[in-house]
């Protein structure tokens, strides 16, 4: 996983620029002081090249507070040592202190270099005070400036953190829900081959084995329960075929496209079932969850006509209705009143609520049977 993006990264170039505007103003420092000064200027190029190695560190997000602390005790030896020559390195010093360790410690460092640099002014003035005050309230506002910089960049930074947090819970929380909608679908589909599919083998198991019992008594009931048998074993593999297509999948990466929801529909075609399906353009680019809840609301509904109606025309449609996604699946059948939604259709109801839409059921319908009829705020997107 990548690491993610900084305030400090986002402003990297300007950091860098006064970085090395501070290193140039140290080497020019070590110049000067180089022929009457070696010691010096040796010591300056030894805090140029610790702060060098520090910043690198820094920028790379390797023990970073540490980092900024040496920075900190180099930009104090250079003002020290170099005096003015120094200022430049302090000041990238401020930002990525007050960014590592707070307001407060920049605030403290400010105070601490105010004083220093009114003393070494007072020095090299010698004593005399009006331009000493004037250069030191003119550092001072410069630090403040470079403080407030600092701690924007520290509320920046704090928030992009939060927000990752958030965006990782979120994610884990995604990922439990899906866990979970697939724990109840595996939960649902135990249930209906145990009371369907079960029941059916079960009546099958009876028959065969009264059929052997007496067989040679009375051959003829025998081999009526063989048929009767044989029978519910169709009917056991055509419900075992139903499920089969009711759970195919779709790859999510397809789901936009028209020929997602075409697919789906095929599957049921192998039924007997005349289905049809119409996807208006405008919502060939819908966002994946509206996607998603159009796919399984027409495999439930196709699962539901086949299971439950005597339906042989079913018509799905998607289309967009000014802000509003509009999935409609009508069945020819003929029931009068409409049936009590299911573990699926209630599932669907409360994800359409979720998404800010509705799911009803309405009869008599638009083929005369019944319709299932799910509005959401439409919603464009990609899929990822």
């Amino acid at each position: 996983m990548s690491r993610p993006v900084t305030a400090v990264d986002r402003v990297r170039r300007l950091l860098d620029v006064m970085f090395a505007a501070s290193l140039l103003a140290g080497l020019g420092s070590v110049a000067l002081r180089m022929p009457g000064e070696p010691g010096g200027a040796v010591a300056i190029l030894a805090l140029v090249l610790v702060a060098a190695v520090a910043w690198r560190f820094r920028m790379t997000e390797r023990f970073p507070k540490a980092a900024s602390l040496v920075l900190t005790l180099c930009g104090i030896g250079l003002v020290t040592f170099g005096d003015n020559l120094g200022l430049p390195l302090l000041c990238a010093t401020f930002i990525v202190l007050v960014v590592d360790w707070g307001l407060w410690a920049g605030s403290a460092l400010a105070v601490l270099m105010t004083g220093v640099l009114v003393v070494l002014l007072h020095e090299g003035y010698q004593g005399d005070w009006p331009p000493v005050l004037l250069q030191s309230l003119a550092n001072a506002a410069l630090f403040a400036i470079i403080l407030i910089f600092g701690a924007v960049l520290r509320a920046f930074d704090q928030q992009h953190r939060e927000l990752v947090a958030v965006n990782a819970q979120l994610t884990e929380a995604m990922d439990a829900s899906r866990d979970l909608v697939l724990a109840q679908e595996r939960a649902r589909a135990a249930a209906e081959l145990h009371d369907g599919l079960g029941h059916q083998l079960t009546l099958i198991s009876m028959s065969l084995e009264f059929a052997g019992r007496v067989r040679e008594r009375q051959p003829e009931v025998a081999w009526k329960e063989v048929v009767n048998a044989s029978a519910l074993a169709k009917q056991a593999l055509a419900d075992m075929r139903l499920w089969v297509r009711a759970l195919h999948p779709a790859r999510l990466e397809e789901l936009t496209d028209p020929q997602a929801f075409e697919a789906v529909a095929d599957v049921f075609r192998g039924t007997g079932l005349q289905v049809s399906v119409e996807v208006a353009s405008a919502t060939e680019r819908m966002d994946r969850p509206r996607a998603l809840f159009a796919y399984r609301l027409i495999q439930e509904a196709l699962t539901n006509v086949v299971r439950h109606t005597t339906a042989d025309r079913v018509a799905c449609t998607l289309n967009r209705e000014g802000e509003r996604l509009r999935v409609v699946v009508s069945d020819n059948g003929t029931v009068e009143q409409p049936p009590e939604p299911g573990f699926g259709l209630r599932g669907l109801t409360e994800r359409a609520r979720e998404l800010g839409g509705s799911l009803q059921l309405r009869h008599p319908g638009r083929l005369g049977g019944l319709d299932v009829v799910a509005e959401l705020p439409f919603q464009t997107g990609e899929l990822a």
